[in-house]
């Protein structure tokens, strides 16, 4: 019997499909199922070690340890996502440790001022005054980009006209994401959750209630794509709110107006996800026909998944968008890349530039804060917003500054 030596995605594939079946299989015992399935591959355990290390699928998942702090995010690496296709071969996503997860890393040397990748929010709201001129018809649905009058590009929502697009393919991308369950012609019983969210300028409600609609649209799609959404969503880095909250030393005060609100939020949730949805607009479109799996509705409308999503919009979101490659960035004080966001007169997408120049191997980061704050107040925000004490160079060293090749990166200096 004849052998070959497989491509690296072919063995990248059936090593991720191994371990997804089993995460708990090491090393020697990957390469087993590897010889059973491909009888005719020459694969050597070194070489699947190495694969794994590189696709960031050589640690299992960690299962929540009875001993880890329940306010610690969990996250693993989404092995759907494409990290090499997106970025070029140029980055590389790597699980680093239980605690502080996955991470991007260099695949090779790469000169400051390159834009390593740019990619559009798996799931995105606008800040509240942008929503609100997206309820008016002012700013485009699902960018929220100003909407000027006149331009022969503007479309509407075919079946409440409220709101309006800058383009046609504006409009498809939010139907298929979210304007398809919000639609108050098609959905009127979701309005109220809508309007308490906006009573309250409560961001992090319409990002989880954004979750919840790629769900239940994905549910109406393909058992196959209600896999892959759930195993998207589930990849980002998860807390619940309440354990956030409880950080936070205006928790003893402020505690049961925030279980006030979420348990208030989650009644109307529930209220605007009744199964069937069959209310028809104009294009006589039905929302909702198949109801969820069973062992997911028991637990997707529970007030500790809810709380989980709300954490997760929280901690993840980049100016509104929850984006499946730009979510695997850590943090440093000193970052080494800048998010920058190319649309013109709107923060819908992202994208990635190199801050200085980085060597293979060098784990990209970029700053989750203020980087021209002092160290205590950095210190601060970050154990309060994100959960984590910052332990880098900057904040664990004598010199607290910024080098002006870093500055002028971050747009803090005049070039």
């Amino acid at each position: 019997m004849s052998t070959i030596t497989p491509d690296a995605p072919a063995l990248t594939a059936l090593i991720a499909s191994i371990k997804e079946k089993d995460p708990n299989l090491g090393i020697k015992k990957v390469l087993a199922e590897i010889q059973s399935r491909e009888p005719t591959w020459l694969v050597s355990e070194k070489r699947v070690k190495k694969m794994m290390g590189e696709a960031g699928i050589a640690v299992a998942r960690p299962e929540p340890m009875i001993d880890l702090d329940p306010s610690i995010p969990v996250s693993h690496i989404d092995t759907d996502v494409d990290v090499s296709a997106l970025t070029n071969g140029q980055v590389k996503a790597r699980m680093i440790n239980p605690v502080i997860g996955k991470g991007l890393f260099a695949s090779q040397d790469l000169p400051a001022g390159k834009v390593v990748f740019t990619e559009f929010p798996f799931v995105y709201f606008p800040p509240m005054k942008r929503y609100s001129m997206v309820l008016r018809g002012e700013a485009c649905g699902l960018c929220a980009r100003t909407i000027k009058h006149g331009n022969l590009l503007i479309c509407g929502c075919p079946s409440c006209g409220r709101i309006k697009y800058c383009t046609k393919a504006c409009r498809q991308t939010s139907w298929d994401s979210s304007h398809k369950f919000e639609c108050g012609a098609l959905n009127p019983a979701l309005k109220e959750f809508i309007n308490y969210c906006v009573k309250e300028n409560w961001n992090a409600g319409m990002g989880a209630l954004r979750c919840y609609e790629r769900i239940l649209l994905a549910n109406e799609e393909s058992p196959e794509e209600l896999a892959s959404v759930l195993k998207h969503l589930d990849a980002f880095a998860t807390v619940s709110q309440e354990e956030r909250q409880k950080k936070e030393t205006s928790w003893d005060l402020m505690g049961d107006q925030s279980s006030q609100i979420w348990e208030t939020s989650l009644g109307l949730l529930i209220k605007g996800c009744q199964y069937p949805l069959t209310v028809t607009g104009k294009n006589g479109t039905s929302v909702l026909t198949k109801p969820l799996p069973n062992h997911l509705k028991d637990r997707l409308f529970k007030m500790e998944t809810y709380l989980k999503f709300i954490g997760r919009y929280n901690i993840n979101n980049q100016d509104g968008g929850l984006y499946l490659l730009h979510s695997s960035l850590n943090h440093a004080c000193v970052p080494n890349a800048v998010i920058d966001h190319p649309g013109a007169g709107t923060n819908y997408g992202v994208s990635v530039r190199l801050a200085r120049d980085i060597k293979r191997d060098e784990q990209l980061q970029i700053t989750y804060c203020d980087p021209q704050w002092k160290k205590d107040t950095r210190q601060q925000y970050l154990r309060t917003e994100y959960l984590f004490t910052c332990k880098c160079k900057r904040c664990t060293g004598a010199d607290d500054s910024l080098s002006e090749e870093i500055s002028r990166a971050l747009g803090l200096a005049s070039k």
